[in-house]
């Protein structure tokens, strides 16, 4: 049987895969149900896994079954190389759920760039450039038309959840990878990104809600933006340079002017003049309405001298000791399919499946970029069908 035939891995290997991962034996152990004597021995190489078990192990190292077999570990890899810099974070501190969410967004976007290459087509690129000295008005006027999203079209979208899922295929649709991550606190990480081209990333971290969800993706466009300008943030392996800072504050007023242009910002707010006043009520209403958080909403107004910087610090005081903007947790979960679909994004299902039905990457490899069981293939593919934008943003 397939689960009883040896994977002919290189020990060093299997070591270093679960010392990237920040992971001990004992914690490997209980994840895959293993004893630990057994994986000391594997690392030694006394004895050798299944290939189940191997790629029992990948997935909870995140890292391909393939990479198991290579004779050293590979020096190309290395996500802290890759992403700029996290607030708070030092290098090396990161904890393994954000380790293997940002070493999985780098093999996912590797793995894309691979069937492209592999089906003879060309990944499509984003070219639209930003740069800081610009007025951030103009530029989130560029990223609404860019991304072919209206006023009417925001306020139409039914919730935050709704909203999402649009913003989030606008974006997909020129040509970014949008990936989302769970079990990371949102004090670690909201979101990051890989910005340059072709097929940069984004990673969002969606134990937000999705208002929070909405900003952090326009934020990190935002970047991508910069990138192609020119301006890119430091990487995480290297230490911050000055423009970083200012890179992130820029960052935040696109993402802000682009969210809430102002002249429809101001003419709906005008509906609610109570939000010039802290009012909670009229907040979330107004929030509701634009599918923007009200920390979001009460930084524009402070930018445009609609509230006191003192009324803004003791709001955002508060909500940072609030969490009813945090979904609540649920029993029980999406089904897998709709989890593959919203962690890898619909345009990379699509692009793995379509190369899969074409031959051009093997069961093996659309399991290992899915990250699923190759018998929920089919249940994957049924859920990527035309249909209703959900009411779920998960």
């Amino acid at each position: 049987m397939a689960h009883s035939i040896p994977a002919l891995v290189t020990p060093a290997l299997l070591k270093w895969a679960r010392e990237r991962s920040g992971l001990t034996l004992g914690q490997v152990g209980e994840r895959a149900d293993i004893h630990l004597t057994t994986l000391e021995e594997w690392e030694a190489g006394h004895e050798l896994p299944s290939i189940a078990q191997a790629r029992k192990l990948g997935e909870i190292y995140k890292r391909p079954l393939a990479v198991f077999f290579l004779p050293e570990p590979p020096r190309d890899f290395d996500p802290q190389r890759e992403f700029r810099r996290l607030p708070g974070i030092a290098l090396e501190s990161e904890s393994p759920a954000l380790r293997n969410a940002l070493r999985l967004a780098l093999y996912r976007r590797q793995a894309a760039l691979a069937v492209y290459e592999a089906t003879g087509e060309s990944p499509p690129a984003v070219t639209t450039a930003a740069h800081p000295n610009e007025d951030p008005e103009v530029v989130g006027d560029r990223i609404r038309t860019l991304l072919g999203v209206t006023w009417q079209k925001q306020l139409d979208w039914l919730s935050p959840a709704v909203a999402f899922n649009g913003w989030r295929t606008a974006v997909e649709a020129l040509g970014v990878l949008v990936f989302q991550t769970g079990g990371i606190s949102l004090s670690e990480m909201r979101g990051t990104s890989i910005p340059r081209s072709p097929l940069p990333v984004i990673l969002v971290n969606n134990s937000d809600a999705p208002h929070g969800r909405i900003f952090t993706l326009l934020h990190e466009f935002a970047h991508i933006l910069l990138t192609n300008g020119g301006h890119e943030t430091t990487s995480m392996a290297t230490r911050p340079k000055p423009e970083d800072q200012v890179l992130e504050r820029v960052s935040n007023r696109i993402a802000s002017a682009a969210l809430l242009p102002r002249m429809e910002f101001r003419a709906e707010a005008a509906s609610f003049p109570g939000i010039t006043h802290g009012d909670e009520e009229a907040l979330r209403r107004f929030s509701n309405r634009v599918k923007v958080s009200p920390e979001a909403i009460f930084r524009r107004l402070l930018t445009f001298r609609q509230v006191s910087a003192s009324l803004y610090k003791s709001k955002r005081r508060g909500w940072q000791s609030k969490s009813w903007y945090v979904p609540p947790k649920t029993g029980g979960g999406p089904p897998v399919e709709v989890r593959v679909i919203s962690s890898a994004g619909r345009p990379f299902v699509s692009l793995v499946l379509d190369a899969y039905r074409r031959r051009a990457v093997s069961s093996a490899d659309v399991a290992d970029y899915l990250g699923v069981q190759l018998k929920y293939i089919d249940r994957v593919a049924r859920q990527l069908a035309p249909g209703p934008t959900s009411d779920v943003a998960v």
